[in-house]
């Protein structure tokens, strides 16, 4: 039967063709509405870390009226159709289109896996530190076993603010992001990811240490600050595990490589230069106890003490004067280092 419509704000009517009289407290029910629309059934996942998809129609309303509010039943098959579920359906405006979900399927197996990684597009030397911008990339591997069964699936991913989506976005609304596969029987695992530009600057000297140009090797204490100095432990080991995961065409890779080469360079110079620093202090020890020597004895004792306290410090003195060489010589290729860059 063919009826007319007629919309008001905030409710849908029909008008029915023929006069339909109900006396007090019946009831009636009547179709107001008969339409053929296009529908199509699918798979929907509303939460990445499921492990069962809804079964759900997506249809579109091309008829020319609102269709109201109501309860959806689903049936499948011609003839003798079998139940398949209910469904809700909120209001659907004429050319709109709309999912719902009306079972879960119990066949096709979800399982997921977030990950998440740093990609590295750009190495600058600047002075005093390596500035690293890179893409932050965080993933969800979703793996799907349809059991034999073909069809489409529409995932619905959340947003990620300040993030760009690694996947194809079929539609974007309350539901975040929605992606759409094709399933051809077989196992299919499938990636969602969302990436982000950062920048992450390594210091190659720890400021808290004070200008290394007025360092003074007498008053520096090179294995109380060990791991806080270019060529100490860890230095080196940071930077290169940055450069084997950094692509062999990232610009900036080649200024990585031979800082790594520097400051392997002041390390040969920094264990030179704690090794003295050692020796000095040993000869300081040994001259401190040759002088109490010649306190301790007298006549020919004290003078074959004084004879060793000579000696003592002469070497004291041979060995402070190497220290600060080799102190000096790491403390310029610090500062070289230093200067480099933009």
């Amino acid at each position: 039967a063919t009826v007319a419509t007629e919309a008001a704000a905030g409710r849908v009517a029909f008008s029915l063709e023929q006069t339909v009289t109900l006396r007090s407290g019946e009831t009636a029910n009547l179709p107001f509405l008969d339409l053929n629309l296009p529908a199509e059934r699918l798979w929907w996942v509303q939460d990445l870390a499921a492990t069962r998809a809804l079964q759900a129609l997506r249809f579109r309303n091309t008829s020319n009226h609102v269709l109201p509010d109501g309860l959806v039943t689903v049936y499948d098959g011609a003839g003798a159709p079998s139940f398949l579920g209910d469904a809700e359906l909120r209001a659907l405006s004429p050319d709109d289109q709309r999912l719902i979900a009306f079972a879960r399927d119990r066949d096709l197996r979800l399982s997921s896996q977030n990950s998440s990684r740093d990609e590295i597009t750009r190495i600058t030397l600047r002075r005093g530190f390596i500035s690293l911008d890179a893409k932050r990339i965080e993933e969800t591997a979703i793996a799907i076993d349809p059991r034999g069964a073909r069809g489409v699936m529409v995932i619905d991913a959340p947003r990620h603010p300040g993030a760009t989506p690694r996947f194809t976005v079929a539609a974007e609304g309350e539901f975040g992001l929605r992606h759409e596969i094709l399933l051809e029987a077989a196992p299919k695992t499938i990636r969602l990811g969302y990436e982000r530009d950062q920048r992450q600057d390594v210091p190659l000297w720890d400021q808290g240490l004070g200008d290394p140009l007025l360092l003074q090797a007498a008053q520096f204490d090179l294995e109380a600050s060990l791991r806080r100095l270019p060529g100490g432990p860890g230095s080196v080991e940071r930077l290169q595990e940055i450069l084997d995961r950094t692509g062999a065409d990232v610009p900036g890779r080649d200024v990585l490589a031979s800082t790594i080469t520097a400051l392997q360079e002041l390390r040969v110079l920094l264990d030179a230069a704690r090794l003295a620093a050692r020796e000095a202090r040993s000869a300081d020890q040994a001259l401190t106890r040759a002088r109490q020597a010649v306190e301790d004895r007298s006549g020919g004792e004290q003078q074959a003490a004084r004879q060793r306290l000579n000696a003592a410090s002469r070497e004291a003195e041979a060995k402070g004067a190497a220290s600060s060489r080799a102190f000096e010589a790491w403390q310029r290729a610090v500062v070289a280092l230093l200067q480099r860059g933009s």
